[in-house]
């Protein structure tokens, strides 16, 4: 049996139009009790039926995301829950969006060369990490758009992975395999925060990052 593509239905708008009031029961019941070429068309009517009623609207406005300043986008990553989905860009920065809305939910900066590789913390949408061409991985709170752990490798990073636990990172710096203990670092930074008495927006997003640790 063979059905439209995705893309062509997204460009098939007319032929979704014409099959937009064709009773949606109807079109099961000839599917389940036809075969061949009936069964075939009733299908490929379910599909654009569907696309044109909640897939299509949603993929024909967000095909392009234009973005101010981008020279490129080279990676893509969804949180677990699939609320956010974050992106690096040439112009050395991450992006994180809303799944739903597809606005900006913030812009993180630090890098200073472009991010080659970015990942979600396995247990929380709040923390991400990115790794780049200047030799580093960063850690990120989404919250407050700040980095909250940084690291520097010997050679460029073209690939990050979180551990199941959340408090590792694997790293691939040149032929090497690193694993960097993020977690540890975050909690000596609460621990000298603590012993200086720093309290405030940094003190509440290193906290943060240790309750997911």
């Amino acid at each position: 049996m063979r059905t439209s593509s995705p893309r062509s239905v997204l460009n098939a708008e007319p032929r979704a139009r014409a099959c937009d009031d064709a009773p949606v029961s109807s079109l099961l019941c000839s599917r389940e009790t036809t075969s061949g070429r009936h069964a075939a068309s009733a299908e490929a009517r379910l599909l654009r039926w569907s696309m044109g009623r909640w897939m299509a609207p949603h993929g024909l406005q967000s095909g392009y995301c234009a973005l101010s300043g981008a020279k490129s986008t080279i990676a893509l990553a969804f949180s677990t829950d699939g609320t956010y989905f974050a992106s690096t860009h040439g112009d050395h920065t991450v992006k994180v969006f809303d799944s739903s809305s597809w606005a900006i939910r913030a812009v993180l900066t630090g890098h200073e060369r472009t991010p080659w590789t970015v990942k979600f913390h396995p247990r929380s949408r709040r923390i991400l990490a990115s790794g780049s061409l200047d030799q580093s991985v960063r850690v990120w709170d989404i919250e407050r758009a700040e980095c909250i752990a940084h690291h520097h490798f010997l050679f460029v990073v073209s690939c990050i992975s979180f551990h199941p636990s959340g408090n590792i990172l694997a790293v691939t710096s040149g032929k090497r395999i690193s694993v960097w203990r993020w977690s540890s670092a975050v909690k000596e930074r609460i621990s000298l925060a603590d012993r200086l008495g720093v309290t405030g927006e940094a003190a509440e997003a290193a906290a943060a990052a240790e309750a997911t640790a």
